[in-house]
C-alpha cells in the first residue's frame, strides 16, 4: 500500500475514533491500547511521508538550480544575439558607405570618358598634346600613368572593401540565424524545466499537507493517550480507596427504566449493575447510570451526552460497550459471574 493511501487511512481512522460517538474499544485499558497501536501506525506513516517531502524538496531545489542555470544561458544567448545585430548593423552601414563610394568613383570615371568622346577635351590626352620635346612627353606620361593607377587603385581598395561588406554582412546574418535558434532552444529548455518545476512545487505541497494532517493526527492521538491514562490511573485510585473502605451502596432516584426490550442476559446485567436507574451513581468510582459505564467510556459512547439520564441512549450505550467488548451479552453476563464486574 503507498504512503499516500495509508496516510489517508489512518488520518480517516483518527477522524473516526476522536469525533464519532462510539470508538471500537472497550474500557479504557483497551481504548489505551488501540489508541498506541494507531499512534505507532500514524508516526510510522508520518515519517515516510517526511522522508517523501525531504525528497521531494531535494528534487525541488535542483529544479530551482536547473531553471536559474537555463535562465543564465538565455540571458547569454540574448545577448549575443543582440551584439550580432548590432554586428550586423555596422556591417550594414559599411556596406552602404563602400557601395556609395564606389558609385561615386565609377560615375567620375564615367564623366571623363563621356567628355573626352564628345568634346575631346581628355586631361590627360591635353597633357600629352602640350609637350614641348621628347623628354617632356615622356615625364607627362609618366606622370598621367601615375595617375590612372591611383585611380585603378581606389576602384581596386573600394570593391574591395564592398566584398568584404558584404561578406561580413551575409556573416552576421548566419550568426544571427544561429543565435536565433540557440535562444528558442533554451526557451524551450527553461519551459519545460519550469514546468517539472511547477509539478515538484505541487507535489511538495500537497506532501507538506500530509504531514501536517499526519502531525496533527499524531497530537490528537497522545493527547487522547494521556487522557485515558489519566482516566486509568483515577479509576485504579478509586478501586484502592474502595478496597480500604469497603463498598458502599449506589445512590439514584430510584426511578426505573423499562427494560422490557432487553435480552435476559442485559436485564440480569443492568439488574445486578443499578436495578434499572438510570441515575445510579458509584461514589467511589466514576460508575454511572443502567450499565454502570465508567466515565472514560461515557465520553467514547455518549460524547457530549456523557452525563444523559435518558433510558434510551443509556440503553445503546450499554450495548455498544458490550458489543465492543464480549460481541454478546450472555459472553458479558458469564465474565460478570466469574469476576463479579464486566
Amino acid at each position: 500500500m503507498s504512503t499516500r493511501l495509508r496516510a489517508v487511512g489512518l488520518v480517516a481512522a483518527v477522524t473516526a475514533l476522536l469525533l464519532l460517538p462510539h470508538p471500537v474499544a472497550g474500557d479504557e485499558r483497551h481504548e489505551l491500547s488501540k489508541t498506541r497501536q494507531r499512534l505507532g501506525a500514524v508516526e510510522s506513516v508520518l515519517r515516510d511521508a517526511r522522508a517523501d517531502a525531504g525528497a521531494v524538496a531535494a528534487a525541488l531545489a535542483a529544479a530551482d538550480q536547473a531553471v536559474a542555470g537555463a535562465r543564465e544561458r538565455l540571458a547569454v544567448a540574448t545577448g549575443q544575439l543582440a551584439v550580432a545585430r548590432h554586428r550586423r548593423a555596422d556591417a550594414m552601414v559599411a556596406l552602404e558607405t563602400a557601395t556609395d563610394e564606389v558609385g561615386r568613383q565609377e560615375a567620375r570615371l564615367a564623366e571623363q570618358v563621356r567628355g573626352a568622346y564628345m568634346t575631346g577635351q581628355v586631361t590627360g590626352l591635353a597633357v600629352m598634346v602640350q609637350a614641348n620635346d621628347l623628354s617632356d612627353l615622356v615625364e607627362r606620361a609618366i606622370t598621367l600613368s601615375y595617375v590612372i593607377s591611383a585611380d585603378q587603385d581606389a576602384l581596386g581598395r573600394l570593391e574591395v572593401a564592398r566584398k568584404r561588406a558584404v561578406q561580413l554582412h551575409n556573416g552576421m546574418v548566419k550568426a544571427e540565424q544561429a543565435r536565433v535558434a540557440a535562444e528558442a532552444r533554451v526557451r524551450v529548455q527553461l519551459a519545460e524545466l519550469e514546468r517539472v518545476r511547477a509539478v515538484r512545487q505541487r507535489a511538495k505541497e500537497r506532501l507538506d499537507g500530509r504531514v501536517a494532517k499526519l502531525a496533527g493526527a499524531a497530537a490528537a492521538l497522545r493527547s487522547r493517550s494521556a487522557e485515558l491514562r489519566r482516566l486509568i490511573r483515577q479509576e485504579e485510585l478509586a478501586r484502592r480507596l474502595a478496597a480500604r473502605g469497603g463498598e458502599r451502596a449506589a445512590g439514584g432516584s430510584g426511578r426505573r427504566c423499562d427494560l422490557s426490550g432487553t435480552s435476559p442476559a442485559e436485564r440480569w446485567i443492568i439488574m445486578r449493575e443499578s436495578s434499572g436507574d438510570p441515575t445510579a451513581d458509584n461514589p467511589t468510582s466514576t460508575a454511572f447510570g443502567l450499565g454502570q459505564l465508567l466515565l472514560g467510556n461515557r465520553i467514547l459512547y455518549l460524547g457530549q451526552s456523557y452525563a444523559t439520564t435518558d433510558c434510551g441512549r443509556q440503553l445503546w450505550a450499554f450495548r455498544s460497550y458490550v458489543g465492543d467488548r464480549y460481541g454478546m451479552a450472555a459472553r458479558a453476563k458469564a465474565f460478570w459471574q466469574a469476576n463479579g464486574w464486566y
